[in-house]
Order: C-alpha cells, then sequence, then structure tokens
C-alpha cells in the first residue's frame, strides 16, 4: 500500500506523465488512505499536499489536523499549541 502511495505521490508531482484516469484513481487512494489509515504525523501533511494538488478542497488544511490528531494518539502535544 505504502509503495503505491509513493508512486501516486511521485506521479502526481510532474515527474511522469500518467493517463487522467490512472492519475484519479491515485488520487482516490490516497484519499481513502488518509481518511482511514493510522500512519505518521508526517505522513498526514503530505497526502494533504498531494490531495490539493488532485484538486481537493481544503485538502492541506484537513492533512495538517490529522497530523495534529495523530501527534496526540502519540502522547506528544501538536506543534503551534499549547
Amino acid at each position: 500500500m505504502k509503495s503505491l502511495l509513493i508512486a501516486a505521490a511521485v506521479a502526481l508531482a510532474g515527474c511522469t506523465v500518467v493517463p487522467a484516469d490512472t492519475a484519479h484513481q491515485a488520487c482516490r487512494v490516497i484519499e481513502v488512505a488518509a481518511a482511514e489509515a493510522e500512519m505518521a504525523p508526517a505522513w498526514y501533511i503530505s497526502a494533504g499536499q498531494v490531495l490539493e494538488r488532485c484538486g481537493a478542497p481544503e485538502a492541506r488544511e484537513r492533512g495538517e489536523a490529522s497530523a495534529c490528531a495523530a501527534q496526540r494518539r502519540n502522547g506528544y502535544q501538536c506543534e503551534g499549541q499549547q
């Protein structure tokens, strides 16, 4: 799963030309993983950035909020919060 996400991120970053349907499917996989998986905080931020490039509204903000939630699950305070 992570290798698929990495490949999708590279493809969406403009390093590779892929068919539009493939890019749409990759965006959907990242969207589902970001919503349902428990990952490291940095992963959520990266996923938000990729999803923003996919055209998902407010994806970056949702990624940052998910990263904060992941930090709290791990027993840490979110950066920028007291």
